[in-house]
């Protein structure tokens, strides 16, 4: 074995830093392929030297490739030549290799130079120290170790050795903030007083320096606060080299620090170039495991590959396959007896399991019906009173909603009933044929005899359902046709009253709102015969900037976000958006810190009032001081700019939070996009982004907007075309004949597939037929899902709506979109792979096209438990009554929300 030449490069191990950092003053300047063949030439002398055992000019070599390299990535011809700078220099498993070497070479050499150094008696302080030292005497100012501040505006970035004087002059103030995940900061880190960790898993669309603050340990807290007195940020990652990429965590950290933190506007924001990375190959003594290394990603090298969807045509699913997936309805393969005592032994759910779970359904069934029974008994003794009585308008009108409830979640029973039923024959046939095998399934006779009993005890309680079913159905008989009467009485009454027209939103599903002008909502009274009272009269006087909101309160005190919204005349629509939406922990945040009027756009058409009333609202709800109140003051200018929501008619709650989400981003459009010289140097997805929203974002549009990737393939020369549009929320289609389905279903429908006839290729000059397919190229933090339940009767003569009651099986965790994701856009979403979507509001839909209601379930993050907002009532749920057929629009959400403990 031989072994290392001896030193003669220098006397300490910091001497070797001069002789690897002087590269040629021009390097910069000259053709890529030079440099790389530079580089593949320090390639070849480092490993001879390696091999020969001359530790330093291995080293020195090594490291100069790695300077070199970096000079090699800011080259403007290094995205273009990415294959051959591979195919030159090797992979990063290559690189991998070399590091490890470095590593190795590292420690051996600064064993042997204190060894050296011992052996000569002249074992002295360190480097730093002795330059420290030297520097207050001022023997070195102004030298070797003077600071390089950059300036404002001018430069953006600082090298590792900048840093690394920087981090040794005593007249630098400022903290270093390090925006790697949690495990590869504590694993590996900067040795510097003022350093915090500010982890990745923290930093997406929404935060603001406060959230992060309150997301923090209570350890780190004091460090983020130094944020405010440091006279420069230095921001890091792993190896960001350049401007960082958009949506990169530390984009979004420098994002936050320069747009939504007010205690800085003077603090230099810079970012270290090359990361973390780079500084511990040049200064791997002032770091904490300086051999910790971070788990590489190879670079897509192939870009002429990514920009394909679909090599293979053949790869994209069907819309027709979407609802036929195993899990839609549980299927058996009868044809494979095998296949089917493999499926039997593999979901190990015997068959009395499903009795229990029938006899459960049949009880909450019973419960339920009895419940309708008592309602509706309530409902006909309140019908006999005087209907000039104070309160009876009310109470009748609170009745026949919880009617339609009640007569929801029945339904539900029923499907899930239905579902049960299907599974227990599909376990009897397979029983059945495994005994026609010879093959036994229950070994003891007592135990068959006890199941035959249970099923005695089942049908003579679905006996009892179906006797209550029907007194239920003759109740409810009883009170169509009254109301029917009614109606007619209406029909006479308007005949001569020329109805005012209703304006309907384009493009949107025509939902519940379209009952409203012909059908009378309660059997006794009639709102649109009232005298149309103005509620805001007062406003219409004055300006709403300076008049005191008047929210008619109740006074009582309840938990935080537990106060309900007063029904202003058929706004249960409204009341259960702004619930879901005050329950959205960063736009509550956002709007309970006074600063969020600093964003506020006063140019546009609704002049910033929209999301000044909204503010107002979610923070009233906030109060806790409030068992309800009305947002009068919002409706009114919600009907200023849009007059079908000022009226007392119902609407479609879908359509009133499509346009609020488009009023509020206007009304906060104040954030500039960060906009290269040229759009046509931006990849297209980024390019329509920009497009989309002029240049200018807001807090909405970083929330709740994501933007779909649109692929049409064609099935001749296989040419692909793609376009972009952004969306706010997801409109899903429902199973036409089904019961039950699940969310996965629905999605797979949207996003599956379809032929389209008569596409003009670009390639083939003519029409061909192709396949469209959707994808998500942006996901956002708040994913809103929307359920097209009502639909045009294709059977009816005229123009009939009827509504799906179909139930969806929808997660309240863990649901994973990364499937849906466009596959040459998931290196953009990467922030969030690592993320599920958890729900944490719903807006449900009772009753028909011709009576209907709204409420909202919502999940309270102080106290961590689902509550039902039905107008001014709020009460608790289970979770597991979350899940229903009423559910119309789902809000999900993938940001690390936290108790609101803090909130102001």
């Amino acid at each position: 074995m031989s072994y290392p030449k001896q030193l003669h490069m220098g006397e300490h191990f910091e001497d070797l830093e001069k002789l690897y950092m002087k590269l040629p003053p021009d390097i910069k300047d000259r053709e890529l392929d030079i440099i790389c063949k530079s580089a593949r030439k320090l390639i070849e002398q480092s490993e001879q030297h390696y091999i020969n055992r001359d530790e330093e000019m291995a080293y020195i070599g090594y490291m100069k490739l790695i300077n070199l390299v970096q000079v090699i990535r800011k080259n403007k011809d290094y995205a273009r030549k990415k294959e051959t700078v591979t195919k030159m220099l090797g992979t990063q498993s290559d690189f991998n290799r070399i590091f490890e070497k470095l590593h190795k070479l590292k420690d051996s050499l600064e064993h042997r130079y204190k060894e050296r150094a011992r052996q000569k008696g002249l074992l002295s302080l360190p480097r730093n120290v002795t330059v420290e030292r030297e520097s207050k005497n001022g023997s070195l100012a102004g030298k070797d170790v003077s600071p390089i501040i950059p300036s404002s505006g001018h430069k953006q970035t600082v090298t590792a050795m900048e840093l690394h004087g920087m981090i040794n002059d005593c007249r630098i103030s400022m903290l270093i903030m390090d925006c790697r995940p949690v495990k590869d900061f504590e694993a590996s880190h900067l040795r510097y007083s003022y350093l915090v960790n500010v982890p990745e898993h923290l930093l997406v669309a929404g935060m603001t320096a406060g959230k992060i603050n309150h997301a923090l340990p209570p350890e780190s807290r004091t460090l983020w606060s130094n944020r405010m007195v440091k006279d420069q940020v230095i921001l890091m990652d792993w190896n960001t080299t350049g401007a960082p990429v958009k949506d990169t965590p530390i984009y979004i950290l420098n994002y936050i620090l320069c747009h939504y933190d007010q205690d800085i506007e003077d603090t230099k924001i810079i970012r270290l170039d090359g990361g973390y990375e780079s500084f511990v190959l040049h200064y791997p003594a002032r770091c904490l495991n300086p051999s910790y290394r971070p788990p590489m990603v190879v670079d897509g090298m192939g870009d002429n590959i990514d920009d394909i969807e679909y090599p293979n045509i053949s790869d994209i699913p069907m819309k027709e396959e979407s609802f036929t997936k195993p899990g839609f309805k549980p299927t058996i393969d009868r044809n494979s007896k095998v296949a089917a005592v493999s499926l039997y032994e593999a979901r190990k759910k015997p068959l009395e399991d499903i009795l229990v779970e029938h006899e459960q359904i049949l009880d909450k069934s019973k419960q339920n019906a009895l419940e309708i029974i008592n309602t509706e008994t309530e409902l006909k003794n309140l019908e006999k009173q005087q209907p000039l009585e104070p309160g009876v308008d009310e109470t009748q009108e609170s009745l026949l909603f919880e009617v339609m409830q009640l007569k929801d979640r029945q339904r539900d029973y029923e499907a899930e009933k239905a579902r049960i039923l299907e599974e227990e024959e599909n376990y009897k046939v397979m029983e059945k044929e495994q005994k026609e095998r010879g093959e036994q399934i229950s070994t003891e006779q007592a135990e068959q005899l006890e199941r035959e009993a249970y099923e005695r005890r089942l049908r003579d309680k679905e006996r009892e359902q179906r006797e209550l079913e029907e007194k239920c159905q003759r109740l409810a008989r009883e009170r169509e046709e009254k109301l029917a009467l009614a109606r007619e009485q209406k029909r006479h009454l308007k005949e001569n009253v020329p109805e005012t027209s209703k304006r309907a939103y384009p493009g949107e599903d025509p939902g519940p709102n379209s009952y409203g002008s012909n059908a009378m909502r309660l059997p006794l009274f009639d709102r649109s015969a009232k005298p149309l009272t103005d509620h805001n009269q007062n406003l219409r006087i004055r300006d709403l900037d300076v008049v005191q909101r008047d929210f008619a309160p109740v006074y009582g005190s309840v938990g935080r976000g537990l106060t309900g919204l007063k029904n202003l005349g058929n706004t249960c629509y409204m009341n259960s958006i702004l619930q879901c939406l005050s329950n959205t922990y960063f736009l509550n945040e956002f709007f309970h810190d006074p600063s969020f009027k600093m964003h506020l756009n006063r140019n546009n058409k609704t002049q910033g009032k929209i999301g000044e009333e909204v503010a107002a609202v979610i923070k009233a709800l906030w109060t806790g001081q409030y068992k309800c109140i009305a947002s009068k003051n919002l409706r009114y200018v919600v009907g200023q700019y849009e007059r079908q929501f000022g009226g007392i008619e119902q609407q479609d709650s879908h359509e009133f939070l499509t346009i609020l989400m488009d009023w509020l981003h206007s009304d906060l459009q104040t954030k500039q996009m960060q906009i290269p010289p040229s759009l046509d140097q931006m990849p297209p997805s980024e390019k329509a982004w920009i497009e989309h929203f002029k240049g200018k974002g807001s807090y909405i549009s970083e929330l709740f907007y994501g933007q779909i990737k649109s692929t049409v393939k064609c099935t001749r020369c296989h040419k692909e075309s793609a376009t972009y549009e952004s969306f706010s929320n997801l409109s899903l289609e429902l199973p036409q004949d089904s019961n039950i389905c699940y969310l996965e279903n629905c999605l797979d429908m949207y996003f599956n597939g379809e032929e389209v006839r008569g596409w003009h290729c670009p390639k083939c000059k003519s029409n061909q037929d192709a396949i469209k397919k959707l994808d998500i190229s942006r996901l956002p933090s708040i994913l809103v899902v929307h359920f097209k339940r009502f639909y045009a009767d294709p059977d009816t003569m005229s123009t009939v709506y009827r509504k799906k009651q179909t139930l969806v099986k929808f997660p309240l965790s863990e649901l994973n979109m990364t499937r849906y994701l466009a596959r040459t856009e998931v290196n953009r979403n990467k922030r969030l792979t690592t993320f599920r979507y958890h729900l944490y509001g719903v807006s449900n839909h009772y009753g028909s096209m011709e009576s209907g209601h709204y409420t909202a379930f919502c999940l309270n993050n102080i106290h961590q438990k689902w509550f039902k907002f039905d107008d001014y009532n709020v009460s608790s749920i289970d979770a597991s009554d979350v899940q229903a057929s009423a559910a119309y629009i789902l809000f999900y959400s993938c940001l690390p929300d936290r108790p609101q403990s803090d909130m102001r």
